[in-house]
């Protein structure tokens, strides 16, 4: 019986809150941005203002591809190293496949290091073209590069959990 005053008086406290009439509260309407139409249209700019330096479009595509082939050797190796360590995945430490699975794991690293120093490269684009558009008032370049940097680095991130997952196995 002694809840039940409590909670009305929770109720009524938390419900005149909502009905108070006065004070300087913020609109609800739509801002501008939120308009679907003002989205349209700013997403129809043409593609001219998000244009890189053609050397630095040269470096960040070379960067892209190093990644990219050096994923792909990495995809293909995978299924071996996979086997390797499945095959040592109850052996004693030390013991000739436990030995084997971790030098094709260390192989299968090598493998991945040109996709990680593709990421360091494509990071020192962006940091340069972040310092460009700051230093000579433009933009947009830095969004080409860092939509190549998130596919490389969802690459290097596929990769590490790949080789962690196999070195759990390991243990």
């Amino acid at each position: 019986m002694k809840k039940l005053p409590a909670l009305m008086t929770i109720i009524t406290v938390t419900l005149s809150g909502c009905a108070m009439s006065e004070g300087d509260f913020p609109s609800l309407l739509k801002r501008p941005y939120e308009d679907e139409s003002v989205m349209a249209d700013s997403e129809a700019l043409p593609a001219t203002n998000l244009a890189l330096p053609a050397d630095l479009q040269s470096d960040l595509s070379a960067a892209v591809a190093r990644s990219g082939a050096a994923h792909s050797q990495f995809q293909a190796r995978l299924p071996t190293v996979k086997r390797r360590v499945d095959t040592a995945r109850n052996a004693a430490v030390s013991s000739e496949s436990w030995v084997a699975a971790h030098m094709e794991l260390a192989a299968l690293e090598g493998e991945r290091s040109p996709s990680v120093e593709a990421l360091a490269d494509i990071d020192a684009l962006y940091r340069a073209q972040l310092e460009r558009e700051t230093v000579e008032g433009e933009s947009g370049g830095t969004t080409i590069i860092a939509r190549q940097r998130d596919a490389v680095q969802a690459q290097v991130d596929r990769q590490q959990t790949e080789i962690d997952a196999m070195i759990n196995r390991l243990r």
